[in-house]
């Protein structure tokens, strides 16, 4: 008889193979001494264990040179055991207190697990994950320095990895080694690991709480990530099932491939744009050519995982990238935007860390406190605009005075590029995000300051409904088909239709096709999503009436029943 245990996935689809523990050490916190004599020799054995995790960690950036965001995350998690004050406490505790090598990253680690256990937000709590994994590296090491690896050891060929933590390395080793999928007991979807196996599309399910204790070698998993079930010893029916249903999304989504040749016409004619969201210059290659531009591109990803800003060649690099790719297409490039679930490195910061960093020092607000950061961006972005269409996007707008102050450093940063005699477009739209209720209330005012609105629908339902969507005691709250949401967003379409601007959605609404019908009958005509949604998302459009639908929809708009109201939106 099967059974299944629950964990969050990291991508979707569905895997089939037998499971292999790869059972790690932990950290061992048991007391531990050598002698006075033994001191040096302790000394050597923890240098040797960063020589060797580093060179380990060298060799696995080398097989992903190409890709520049994984080899600045591997960089990053090695910047911890470079860290002089880590290398010279654990010296210190060995010379000092004769505590053994393995003893003293144990109680160091233990210090810095205490320092980050005060800290309130729950992001960067998260970034202790990336810590531990290394502090393991290092004391599996010192254990059995000349056993390797585990994942050394066994044939990982089309199996399913289960362990407790994993390794931004271990996931590239084990991605070369043809392995089919990971399950770990611990973890987070924030993490270096799950941020790396989203990149090379290697399935991944973390928070797997159970996963340790009931999976055994060779049993026969199933890892259903729509479901964020693992089904363990599956039997023949289900089997069977499963894999009908992966063929049958195979086939689906080559069906929905060739939708994407087709121009995005509704039913009765409306044209729809749909666009694609990105958080990394190289996911551009991946992107259709039918694609109708890029209506969001973060780069808090340019920022994150390391200890330096990035420069304005750098960035001017990784920006021209994705418009070589688009062609003349527009590339919606937004704006810093740090804070609440997004975090940067502390050199990067400015002022204490919020209590409530959703309601903190974040988006432009950062951007105008943080003048020289905003003003290198903005003149990377100019740059790379030059003969392209840019359009620059401002997060967390909540006035006129944003959008002035914004425009001033803009005009700044225009005339130190012509004093610098550096080529740059001097045409581009400044669009503003539309996430704060502050924002979308006023859009007929704001809407004649700038060229487009972007409605960020992620943040402007937790703002309308004050909701934290990552904290799992309320986020069954978040509904972004409650009549105040929709009503912000109709009222946000209707300003900018009225003002002759473009306005978009380039929240996790516009790529979820629940509400695909929902936001047509808003008036809504611009979609920017993650490109995976886009086919699925296609394929309603083409087939909707949007005049029937926007007749239907002000039931919706003024029904408060949430049951109600979702049977209305499938009847759409």
């Amino acid at each position: 008889m099967s059974l299944i245990i629950n964990g969050e996935s990291i991508s979707k689809g569905i895997c089939i193979g037998q499971a292999v523990r790869i059972d790690k050490n932990n950290i061992d916190y048991a007391p531990s001494y050598i002698k006075k004599s033994q001191i040096p020799k302790e000394v050597e054995k923890f240098k040797k264990s960063l020589v060797s995790i580093r060179e380990g960690y060298e060799k696995s950036r080398d097989k992903v040179k190409d890709n520049t965001t994984i080899t600045k995350l591997i960089e990053t998690q090695l910047h911890f055991i470079e860290d002089k004050s880590f290398q010279k406490n654990i010296t210190k505790k060995i010379k000092n207190n004769l505590y053994t090598a393995n003893w003293s990253i144990a109680t160091e680690y233990q210090k810095i697990e205490n320092e980050f256990k005060r800290i309130e937000d729950k992001y960067i709590r998260e970034r202790l994950i990336d810590i531990k994994q290394m502090v393991i590296s290092l004391l599996d090491f010192l254990r059995d320095s000349k056993s390797g690896s585990n994942l050394k050891k066994v044939n990982l060929r089309n199996k399913i990895i289960i362990t407790d933590e994993i390794t931004p390395k271990e996931i590239i080793d084990i991605y070369y080694n043809h392995v089919s999928g990971v399950i770990t007991s611990h973890g987070s979807k924030s993490s270096h690991s799950a941020i790396l196996s989203k990149s090379l599309s290697l399935p991944m399910m973390v928070k797997a709480d159970a996963s340790n204790n009931i999976i055994k070698d060779n049993d026969l998993l199933i890892m259903h990530s729509e479901n964020n079930e693992i089904i363990i010893n599956p039997d023949q029916n289900e089997i069977k099932y499963f894999k009908s249903l992966d063929d049958k999304n195979t086939s689906l989504v080559r069906g929905l491939r060739k939708i994407l040749k087709k121009k995005s016409i509704t039913n009765d004619g409306e044209i729809i744009k749909i666009m694609s969201n990105i958080e990394l210059s190289e996911e551009v290659k991946f992107l259709d050519k039918n694609c109708d531009g890029i209506g969001l591109y973060r780069t808090e990803y340019l920022y994150m995982n390391r200890c330096n800003l990035p420069s304005e060649e750098e960035q001017v690099l990784a920006y021209k990238k994705v418009f070589k790719r688009m062609v003349q297409k527009t590339v919606t490039i937004r704006t810093l935007d740090i804070g609440s679930d997004k975090e940067v490195s502390e050199n990067i910061k400015a002022g204490d860390i919020a209590k409530n960093p959703a309601l903190g020092l974040r988006g432009i607000r950062y951007s105008l406190v943080e003048k020289n950061i905003f003003k290198t961006q903005i003149k990377a972005m100019l740059r790379a605009g030059y003969n392209n269409n840019l359009g620059i996007l401002i997060p967390m707008i909540t006035n006129v005075n944003e959008i002035y102050m914004a425009k001033e450093i803009i005009n700044e940063a225009q005339i130190e590029l012509k004093n610098e005699r550096k080529k740059f477009t001097e045409e581009y739209m400044l669009g503003i995000m539309v996430e704060v209720p502050a924002c979308a209330l006023q859009a007929d005012i704001l809407s004649k300051h700038v060229d487009f609105m972007s409605i960020g629908t992620n943040d402007l339902v937790q703002y309308t409904l004050a909701i934290d969507r990552i904290d799992d005691e309320v986020s069954n709250l978040y509904d972004p088909t409650e009549p105040a949401v929709l009503n912000l967003i109709k009222k946000v379409i209707d300003a900018c239709n009225k003002a002759g601007i473009d306005v978009s959605v380039c929240g996790e609404m516009a790529g979820e096709t629940f509400y695909t019908k929902v936001l047509l009958g808003l008036g809504l005509t611009s979609f920017s999503m993650h490109p995976q949604a886009i086919p699925e998302v296609k394929s309603i459009i083409l087939n909707s009436d949007t005049k029937k639908i926007r007749k239907a929809v002000n039931k919706i708009l003024k029904c408060g029943d949430r049951i109600m109201r979702e049977n209305l939106i499938k009847n759409l």
